[in-house]
């Protein structure tokens, strides 16, 4: 096993459905590494955010970025697009979040190579699988 790492994890979370949010923030408190969470709810200010613009401006790059597949304005896949079209920015890990994992969830998953993709937990049980899965990308 891999220890876990000791510098600070930025991590960006782009979710709309505050429920799930506050749950997720919540369980984060589970994982193993020191980290800041960036809270956005839509896949415009995502991409704002990963282009620093404002409201964003000087806000650390994320070393994790854990991305909602339906997100409004612009999808989860559409914003994993754009990350891995930057150069500077395509090498993040990025876990995409999702309901249920659909066809075109499988075909966009071949083609933009996320680091993960997982089901958005329900159960205590599936929360710690998600805390594990992060750690084992973080560390």
């Amino acid at each position: 096993m891999r220890k876990p790492t000791e510098r600070r994890v930025e991590i960006l979370l782009a979710e709309d459905n505050l429920p799930y949010l506050e749950i997720l923030q919540r369980r984060l408190r589970a994982v193993s590494f020191p980290y800041s969470l960036s809270v956005v709810s839509d896949g415009e200010a995502a991409l704002a955010f990963l282009r620093q613009h404002a409201p964003y401006r000087a806000v650390p790059t994320p070393g994790l970025i854990l991305l909602d597949v339906h997100l409004p304005q612009k999808s989860g896949w559409e914003v994993l697009a754009w990350l891995r079209a930057t150069p500077a920015l395509a090498t993040i890990p990025v876990v995409m979040l999702t309901g249920a994992l659909s066809s075109f969830d499988k075909q966009e998953r071949a083609r933009l190579q996320p680091t993960r993709c997982v089901v958005k937990p329900i159960t205590v049980e599936e929360y710690q699988d998600l805390i594990k899965t992060l750690e084992e990308v973080v560390c």
